[in-house]
């Protein structure tokens, strides 16, 4: 649609197979620190992820919902593996970064210097939502990283599979029936954690609200198999 950032660059042959996973936004901080909310990372040096990057934007719109710009903080751009591993070494006081959990560097920043992950409250979840609408509610399990203990509430935006309307309606749909195939459950369920969070359930979560078709070979699936359901009815047209 072209829209925000991407106004006047529409994209109109994306469509969605299925929506995968959330990509949960982490805000990283050194072990033991804490903070009351986003507004605190105010004249802090932050790692606001890669330059251009779509959790770099991200970051920044949620972070000016709370007062928070380039012009009062230290930010740097880094990837995750910077960014850790200059938490480590004190260069940085914080850093964000979206990815499905568990995430290598953050596993080895916290069985070695230790860290600790910002924990939103429902309040600010609603209102990051109400900023960028693709955000939703998250929860990443303790346990999960070593010296995290308890549940984290963040923000995440869901990792989906598209391809292009040019794609024929026979190879989008035998895409789909692969995905939703019991070999393949056994594979997700037996590789990354996040696999297992991969399921027709949730095929449709989020899509309807970025204004992004469900491509018509996936669709024709999904009424085959009985998973489209009434709440779809959203999904614009190609």
């Amino acid at each position: 649609m072209g829209e925000g950032k991407f106004d006047g660059e529409p994209h109109p042959k994306l469509c969605i197979v299925a929506n995968l996973f959330p990509e949960d936004l982490n805000l990283v901080m050194p072990k033991g620190t804490t903070i009351a909310d986003l507004g605190d990372v105010e004249g802090k040096r932050v790692g606001i992820a890669q330059a251009g990057s779509v959790t770099q934007v991200a970051v920044l719109r949620m972070l000016d919902a709370w007062g928070v710009n380039r012009d009062n903080m230290d930010e740097a751009e880094l990837s995750n593996s910077q960014s850790a591993e200059r938490l480590a070494d004190g260069q940085i006081d914080a850093y964000f970064y979206a990815a499905g959990w568990p995430v290598a560097a953050m596993v080895q920043l916290a069985s070695t210097k230790g860290m600790s992950l910002h924990s939103l409250t429902e309040e600010d979840l609603a209102k990051i939502n109400e900023v960028i609408p693709a955000y939703i509610p998250s929860k990443i399990p303790g346990g999960v990283y070593e010296g995290v203990d308890s549940d984290v509430l963040t923000p995440a935006v869901s990792a989906m599979l598209v391809v292009s309307a040019d794609q024929s309606d026979e190879l989008i749909y035998g895409l789909t029936k692969a995905l939703w195939n019991d070999n393949t459950r056994k594979l997700l369920d037996n590789g990354h954690a996040k696999g297992k969070q991969i399921t027709p359930d949730t095929a449709f979560d989020g899509g309807a609200a970025l204004g992004v078709p469900l491509h018509a070979g996936a669709q024709k699936f999904y009424k085959e198999a009985g998973l489209l359901k009434q709440s779809l009815i959203s999904f614009p047209e190609i």
